[in-house]
């Protein structure tokens, strides 16, 4: 074998360990996340309490920036990674087990402290063993969409025949095997940096005000469809399995647009493709609005992977392109806390009341309204 090939095989064998992670963490997301709403409604919480523990996620997602900084200063990424996943699963269990608000209220927000982390230092390890080639991180990333996709088509036929607490046992066997993975992640090559030097050169750059705010906007519109979406196909009349293929509709709608990232990101650049998924999804949220039947829904989630997907990859690209060098881990966090904190707390606490008293047409205008505008600020940008 030539020395050039034998540089190729080992770069391979790196990243065999992220795909792991990738696919077993979305498996233990899909299998939790699209049926734990109509957990809560089945135990008597009204929309409102379930838009406050459905905020808790965005709320917390707030110390991620403080994880990543941790991880960056004391060079712990890889190690840190199966600590906190173990956290992000552990209180599940017991979270079946109870009907009580206050009790679930606190075992939610012990499992989002430590659920904060998880994304951005799962990227920070990856975007490191691709080194140069971080346009290539999508096809790292769609590992997750095909565990997700396999798991919620999986479970929503499970849950239907077996019940809603099977959720609250597969969810952290999955996260165990995705924390086994983790520990295999490869090593980020030490960078020595003046912590502080680059942090404040980090919040000094007017381009990450414009960036964070961009994709927290276009995030919120994300995370009103994702907290109510099962709640709203419900109201439609479809039952667990069409929830269930709804959310594997979306997953199958990840993959194209994911294996193709590198050639979009590399032909456009990373912002131009989070202004394209902004837009994509004002369209997507009018036609949810709009949408008279399940079947209806589940055609229109085939949009799914040209929002979240290209606002995904191209957005942990761009914020590996704007971050100072060794504040990787921090970078993630902040953009991970604009998309799945700021914007998941805002438009869960709020999107909650707003279904409850207006429905949901109402809740997917305001969802196409943001959208919109976080793809006009990101447009006015520059790409210096």
């Amino acid at each position: 074998m030539t020395p050039r090939a034998s540089l190729r095989t080992h770069a391979t064998s790196l990243l065999i360990a992220p795909k792991a992670f990738y696919f077993f963490w979305f498996v233990a997301l899909g299998s939790f996340m699209p049926f734990i709403t109509l957990h809560y409604r089945n135990i008597g919480l009204d929309l409102a309490q379930i838009g406050v523990l459905l905020s808790l996620g965005g709320i917390l997602q707030i110390v991620s920036p403080v994880w990543g900084l941790f991880a960056d200063a004391l060079r712990l990424r890889r190690l840190l990674l199966p600590v906190v996943i173990v956290g992000a699963i552990a209180p599940a269990v017991f979270l079946g087990v109870t009907s009580d608000f206050w009790l679930i209220f606190a075992l939610v927000t012990l499992m989002s402290l430590f659920f904060a982390p998880v994304a951005p230092l799962a990227d920070s390890a990856t975007l490191a063993a691709l080194g140069n080639a971080r346009e290539r991180y999508g096809s790292q990333r769609v590992w997750g969409a095909v565990g997700w996709g396999l798991s919620t088509i999986a479970f929503g036929w499970a849950v239907q025949r077996m019940g809603l607490g099977l959720i609250f046992w597969v969810y952290p066997i999955a996260g165990a095997l995705a924390a086994l993975a983790a520990l295999a992640m490869p090593r980020a090559e030490l960078v020595i940096i003046n912590t502080a030097q680059a942090a404040r050169r980090l919040l000094r750059d007017g381009r990450w005000a414009r960036f964070l705010a961009g994709a927290m906007l276009i995030g919120c519109s994300g995370a009103l469809m994702h907290g109510f979406f099962s709640l709203y196909m419900e109201d439609l009349g479809a039952g667990g399995e069409q929830i269930g293929l709804a959310y594997t509709i979306a997953s199958l709608s990840e993959l194209p647009v994911m294996a193709l990232s590198a050639f979009a990101i590399r032909r456009w650049g990373s912002r131009w493709l989070i202004v394209a998924a902004g837009v994509v999804y004002a369209i997507r949220m009018l036609l949810y609005w709009a949408a008279p039947t399940p079947e209806w829904a589940l055609a229109i989630q085939l949009l799914h992977g040209l929002c979240f997907a290209s606002l995904w990859t191209s957005g942990v690209v761009e914020a590996q392109r704007l971050a100072p060098p060794g504040l990787e881990a921090t970078a993630q966090s902040l953009f991970g806390m604009a998309v799945f904190g700021v914007a998941v707390a805002l438009a869960n606490a709020m999107g909650g009341v707003i279904y409850r008293d207006y429905g949901y047409g109402a809740l997917f205008g305001a969802a196409a309204l943001v959208a919109a505008l976080g793809a006009i600020i990101l447009a006015l940008g520059r790409d210096e």
